[in-house]
């Protein structure tokens, strides 16, 4: 019997297709380790980068492949998958609830989360433990094949087909959305909601769907990294995402192999220079400089080689004394990756900022060192959500959005609007943020009014929108009825006093 995947075929790598062996390279490339040991050697190779999204696809192809007598986990294991994959073989599992969503599920018995769709039956999941000698392998390139035991049993083809998810159609702009939060946490949200709602379907090159947003920017303005606010509803724990970091700060190789990364070591590292380090000596000898950019793409390569990083651009800017950053993903993960890829951004915005702090105060520049830690700004030339995630995102924005979709939760960053009446006019009166008046108008009607401030752009956020809009609605039934007006009131069912 020869291999065939029920799951994710374009993104295996198939060997002896009448083998008996799997092989799991976890983070590392497998194209990597396919070039390294015989293709005699395996069946079929592929990565598994999360227990939480992978592991069900890899039973149901496994069920489905009854050959597969040997599975050897080898590689890099930044998301804990291959502990998880082997606590499945040697400690099972049992029944219980997804973290988030608390959806039923099967859990394996482990330190970290491995979910399985109850729609396979527990025999048969205990049979394709008893079925299957896993182990974990090191350095695969040493390995001697020929010591690989036979399992217990043997089992039979079994085929569990997934069911579709089903998720929410809406009909929005074809490119360019905006998402602000003053967390990483409130703007993870919106952003789930906005993608579900607003993405368009399409394929991939892995052999699977995704909704996508192009060019989708979100703006993060308080994130303490001091404090960071690890919310409950993440994907990864506070611990998972604090290991994660590294990999944006650090000079952290990313695997085995030669061409392998994180984006850390793209940045200090891979061209032979530390770019952090540049970016933080300019910015101490120009804080006003507008051409403090690290890049993390590699145009001798990455146009022809797979792998490319996603992230590929950070430009950094101090203005007002505040230390600005913005990233640009080329492809983006919006479920998993982006709230680790937030937190490590975050954390080197802050680790820059405290640099050039003390680069300033070492010059004796003390009157320049007050600098303060700005907004992150996100830009996710594809943000995607891949369709084996399509559920739990929506049952996560159900259960958490609305604590940050209450009326008026954010404050317009373009200023306010005070409404009052006088000599048969509607007066809106144009505040700063800071209470400084910016300009006054005047209009008969609350059409007129509409259109002026449609002219003057000052309203930037559309629940501030809707809010004026009802009343500069009811100035003006005040002023045709000779009722009092009071801005956010009801209005009195009595005449005005003349």
């Amino acid at each position: 019997m020869s291999f065939q995947a029920l799951y994710k075929g374009s993104r295996l790598i198939i060997g002896n297709p009448d083998g008996n062996v799997g092989i799991i390279t976890l983070w590392t490339k497998a194209s990597e380790i396919a070039k390294k040991i015989d293709k005699n050697n395996y069946a079929v190779l592929g990565q598994l980068f999360s227990a939480e999204r992978g592991l069900d696809l890899l039973v149901r192809n496994l069920l489905a492949n009854p050959q597969i007598q040997h599975l050897i986990i080898t590689g890099v294991d930044f998301s804990r998958s291959g502990i998880v994959l082997m606590d499945f073989f040697e400690k099972g599992f049992h029944k219980g609830k997804t973290d988030i969503t608390e959806k039923p599920c099967w859990r394996v018995n482990s330190e970290y989360e491995g979910y399985i769709d109850l729609d396979i039956p527990e025999e048969d999941l205990n049979q394709l433990r008893a079925s299957i000698h896993a182990i974990k392998v090191q350095d695969i390139t040493k390995f001697d094949f020929s010591s690989l035991k036979e399992p217990k049993q043997l089992r039979k083809k079994k085929e569990f087909i997934k069911k579709e998810e089903q998720t929410i159609k809406y009909v929005g702009e074809d490119i360019g959305y905006i998402v602000r939060g003053k967390t990483i946490g409130e703007a993870w949200l919106k952003i789930l909601d906005t993608i579900l709602k607003f993405g368009k379907i399409n394929a991939t090159h892995y052999d699977d769907q995704q909704k996508e947003v192009i060019n989708m920017l979100s703006i993060i303005t308080e994130e303490d990294p001091h404090n960071f606010k690890f919310e409950e509803y993440f994907p990864g724990d506070e611990k998972h995402i604090k290991e994660y970091i590294p990999r944006i700060t650090r000079d952290v190789k990313g695997g085995i192999h030669q061409n392998e990364y994180t984006y850390g070591s793209r940045m200090r590292s891979w061209f032979n220079i530390d770019q952090v380090k540049g970016a933080v000596a300019k910015l101490t000898r120009e804080p006003i400089s507008r051409a403090v950019v690290i890049s993390l793409w590699d145009q001798n390569k990455d146009l022809t080689i797979g792998g490319s990083p996603c992230l590929n651009h950070i430009w950094l800017r101090i203005r007002d004394n505040k230390l600005h950053m913005t990233a640009i993903f080329r492809s983006h993960d919006m479920f998993e990756g982006y709230p680790e890829n937030a937190f490590g951004l975050r954390s080197l915005q802050e680790e820059v900022r405290q640099q050039v702090i003390s680069g300033l105060k070492e010059q004796g520049r003390n009157d320049e060192a007050g600098i303060k830690l700005g907004s992150m700004v996100i830009l996710s030339q594809s943000a995607h959500i891949y369709d084996d995630s399509w559920e739990r995102c929506q049952k996560i924005v159900e259960k958490y959005i609305r604590r940050y979709q209450w009326h008026m939760n954010e404050f317009d960053p373009r200023g306010n609007l005070i409404i009052t009446i006088g000599d048969e006019n509607i007066i809106v009166e144009h505040t700063s943020p800071e209470k400084e008046t910016l300009g006054i108008y005047k209009a008969k009607t609350a059409i007129e009014m509409r259109d002026i401030l449609i002219r003057e752009n000052i309203i930037s956020l559309i629940p501030h929108a809707l809010d004026i809009g009802i009343e500069l609605m009811k100035a003006e039934l005040a002023i045709a009825h000779g009722l009092e007006y009071l801005q956010d009131n009801p209005i009195e069912l009595q005449r005005r006093k003349r």
